[in-house]
């Protein structure tokens, strides 16, 4: 193909030959040689005469012109063979970019895009679409504004948003959604922007890559991280990490409390010299040189990670205290309470004299602490969910057998319910540690009290369980009588507030009783007096039936149908002598219809744990409410507790101006034995223990309020209809007509007066006896001519008890009704061992002893 360009002007003003290419070059050599010749041939006629020189002269020129032309032909073909070399070396070399760019686009991890200045996608390499696995603007959309729907966070997107609208660079937008194999993948994307010469903006050249695998990395570190500190502070040990330069990173609550002078310090950040510094200023140092010297000598000590060392730490315990380096120049550091061991240690020395003048220190030591952990209080047993591997001595002999006998053995065999025990403590082969009370049945049929703590362990390369029983039937029953003794104490607390109450009833009972009595005669005044001293004597019952419940001794578990607001009302009398002179008690219980089927024992010690928390979290005083309402709770909650039917409950809600609960713990505050009270100042039970009665009752427990701003506790329980009121006494007969024979025994006059006057009140024939041997008389002369006795339990001479047994003697059949006004469960459960046996606690009502009555003569 000839590449001559067009014909452009001649400087003369003719056309121009064509000069442009080699072959326009050769085809003109020919003519151009015959020119020259031509000239010269001229030149020489005109130097002969044989033409004139004008005619030569302009020949002259016109040889000089083709010579000149010849030269401008011959620059020009060697200037086009320097650009046709030019060209075909930039040709070789955008091949070759062009092969180093697909050989960066095949190893790439990721992919590549381009936009338009409207930010619609111009490209997107193939690698994302073996990413996805399908079409990516599926995914991705068609612009690159469509990618909001996969960012997370909509604060991120907008930041980014600005930064592509504005037509900046961006770095790492991540974008995350679910693929087409259903698994979750997270993309990182990145983008310079492309301009024109003239700097106008004309889209994004920009790659990606798949960070799901990083992303999923760093969860799982998170999450590690989160099992780390957690394991950290369930052990028993004390833990400290510091890092290379001596800065503290991890530090639990076991390690504070054995430095309780200098906890404060302990927290993540602080350098070791520092806190060894406070140490020394709260007076951990009692040398009498530098406090410096003595701060160096130490840091040095901690970073030669000497060899374990057993001291008495600032809380007065020992601790076996060991120091390691870890892989990154950091220092772990363990404290391992060892006092038991250095008790034992005192106790042995004496025994142990002679073997440390042949021993050395260092094989006595290990020998020693063998012998402690052989005779320690506590059993040691290795189970591989299967049977007994390993036990020490002392797990044998809390089990009740010989010390090689438990080998082999099923390990639920020794455990009451062992079979369901066994599944919950395998658990802990799995890594899910387990604490628990269970009781031990050993060979001789002695049950034995055991706290479990079961951890990980391995066995013969397989899962196994590492067991550490530790018998506690002593503590258990040691504890029971602190907690009555305490109780005791804590009515003899009350007995001045109750006294109080009681003198301000019996003044009216009193005072009324003098009113009727002085003007018998009218009934209006009369009636008056009755009624109001009805109703002192109704809200003394009340105050005795609370306090034989804050006791324990009410003779029965069994829910009834209570009239909460005078349950509530009365709380006053017993949190007086309870609650701090600077905690105000308000009590907004007007709802007189309030009913629930509760456990009244249950229910008023829920109340007073509720109360005796608030006031707890109110130290420095405060207004402790106890409110009472009947409501119809949302929706809401009952999408919390699915359990419980919609309805109308009774709320009662317990509030504090105290600091309130923390966020962190508000999940735990239900769990048994979890408190954030000092030791020895709660068990972590109260809240457990209402949480159950609102469980046993049907209902359920919140917790209310935020924190810092006093904590509300509310009490749900499902609202019943009251009880309908007795219209009148019903006759108590045993035949058409004929009433029952009833013997009484009652050591006091005046109740035996008024149970006389309500029986005859209801057609019934009654003998009185004043104890147990003058009802035996009266029984004989009677020929035991009785339908049912109704007896006091104490009584002098002969008791309720003792009457029975001699009444069963002559008629085994004889129906007997006690009443009391105090009885252990025991008790009550000895005296209604027999069929046709009931109880009732004093004071009781004629509807009530009549029902009662009626309820035995109808067996």
């Amino acid at each position: 193909m000839d590449v001559a360009g067009t014909d452009r002007p001649h400087p003369t003003g003719g056309a121009a030959r064509p000069v442009s290419g080699p072959s326009g070059l050769s085809a003109s050599l020919p003519g151009l040689l015959a020119g020259l010749t031509g000239i010269g041939t001229l030149a020489a006629l005109s130097a002969s005469g044989q033409v004139g020189w004008p005619v030569a002269g302009a020949l002259a020129a016109a040889g000089g012109l083709a010579l000149w032309s010849a030269r401008r032909a011959g620059a020009a073909a060697t200037a086009l063979a320097r650009s046709d070399a030019a060209l075909r070396r930039a040709a070789d070399e955008l091949e070759g970019l062009r092969d180093r760019s697909r050989d960066f686009a095949a190893v790439t991890p990721g992919w590549f895009w381009e936009t338009g200045s409207d930010h619609r996608y111009l490209a997107l390499s193939g690698g994302l679409t073996v990413l996805l696995g399908c079409d990516p603007r599926t995914v991705f959309g068609d612009s690159l504004l469509d990618l909001g729907v996969l960012v997370a966070d909509e604060t991120t997107w907008a930041e980014y948003r600005a930064d592509i609208e504005a037509g900046r660079a961006f770095r790492d937008l991540e974008v995350s959604f679910e693929g087409v194999d259903g698994r979750d993948l997270v993309l990182r994307l990145s983008a310079v922007p492309v301009r024109s010469a003239d700097g106008r903006f004309r889209g994004y050249r920009g790659c990606g890559v798949d960070a799901t695998a990083e992303t999923l990395a760093l969860v799982e570190a998170r999450f590690m991280q989160a099992v780390v500190h957690d394991a950290i502070d369930s052990v028993s040990e004390g833990f400290v990490l510091f890092s290379a330069d001596g800065r503290l990173l991890i530090c639990n609550e076991q390690y504070r409390r054995a430095y309780p002078t200098i906890a404060d310090m302990l927290t993540p950040g602080r350098s070791f010299a520092e806190i060894l510094r406070a140490a020394a200023e709260r007076g951990g140092y009692e040398g009498e040189g530098d406090i410096g010297a003595w701060v160096e000598q130490r840091l040095t000590r901690h970073l030669q990670h000497s060899t374990p060392v057993d001291g008495r730490l600032s809380d007065g315990r020992w601790y076996r205290i060991s120091e390691h380096a870890t892989g990154t120049g950091g220092v772990v550091k363990i404290l391992m309470d060892i006092t038991e061991l250095k008790t034992r240690e005192e106790q042995l020395a004496g025994q142990t004299a002679r073997l440390e003048q042949t021993v050395g220190a260092l094989r006595e030591s290990e020998l020693r602490y063998r012998q402690l952990v052989e005779l320690a209080p506590y059993g040691i047993v290795i189970w591989d969910c299967t049977a007994i591997r390993f036990a020490n001595g002392a797990a044998a002999a809390i089990l009740g057998v010989a010390a090689d006998a438990l080998e082999g053995q099923l390990l639920a065999g020794f455990l009451a319910e062992g079979d369901a025990l066994a599944a919950t403590l395998a658990a802990a082969a799995e890594g899910e540690e387990r604490r628990l009370e269970c009781d031990a049945l050993r060979p001789t049929g002695e049950r034995r009290r055991l706290e479990v703590a079961a951890s990980q362990a391995v066995y013969g390369g397989g899962p196994a369980v590492l067991l550490v029983m530790n018998d506690i039937t002593d503590r258990r029953r040691v504890e029971g009588e602190l907690q009555r003794a305490q109780k005791m104490e804590a009515v003899g607390r009350m007995a001045g507030g109750i006294a109080h109450e009681f003198n301000n009833m019996l003044t009216a009972i009193g005072g009324f009783a003098r009113l009727a009595e002085r003007n018998p005669a009218d009934p209006d005044r009369v009636l008056t007096c009755v009624q109001e001293i009805a109703k002192a004597s109704e809200r003394a019952a009340a105050l005795t039936a609370q306090l034989l419940d804050f006791s324990h001794r009410r003779v029965t578990d069994e829910r009834e149908v209570v009239a909460v607001a005078p349950l509530v009302r009365d709380l006053r009398v017993f949190l007086k002598p309870l609650l701090s002179a600077g905690i105000d008690v308000a009590i907004l219980a007007a709802d007189e219809s309030a009913h629930a089927l509760v456990n009244p024992v249950t229910l008023n010690q829920a109340l007073l744990n509720l109360a005796l928390n608030g006031r707890d979290a109110m130290p420095h005083g405060g207004t402790l409410t106890i409110a009472l309402a009947v409501e119809t709770p949302d929706d809401a909650f009952f999408a919390r507790h699915r359990g419980l039917k919609p309805g109308r409950y009774v709320a009662i809600r317990v509030s504090d101006q105290g600091a309130g609960v923390p966020a962190e713990i508000r999940d735990r505050v239900w769990e048994p034995f979890f408190t954030t009270k000092e030791p020895g100042k709660g068990t972590g039970l109260g809240l457990w223990m209402v949480y159950g009665t609102a469980q046993q009752s049907g209902g359920a427990v919140e917790l209310e309020g935020e924190e810092g701003q006093g904590a509300t506790f509310a009490l749900y329980l499902p609202a019943v209809e009251p009880p309908a009121s007795p219209v009148g006494l019903d006759p108590l007969q045993v035949a058409e007509g004929e009433g029952a024979v009833i013997l009484l025994v009652d050591d006091e006059d005046s109740v035996r007066r008024y149970l006389r006057l309500v029986l005859e009140e209801a057609g019934c024939t009654v003998v009185e006896a004043s104890d147990g041997q003058e009802a035996l008389t009266r029984y004989d002369e009677a020929g035991g001519l009785f339908d049912a006795v109704v007896s006091d339990v104490s009584m002098p001479r002969m008791n309720g008890l003792d009457l029975a047994r001699e009444l069963e003697s002559r008629n085994q059949l004889l129906p007997i009704l006690f009443l009391t006004g105090y009885a252990s469960r025991e008790t009550a459960a000895g005296l209604t061992a027999q069929e046709g046996r009931q109880i009732v606690m004093k004071p009781v009502a004629p509807e009530r002893l009549l029902s009662a009555l009626r309820d035995l003569l109808a067996l």
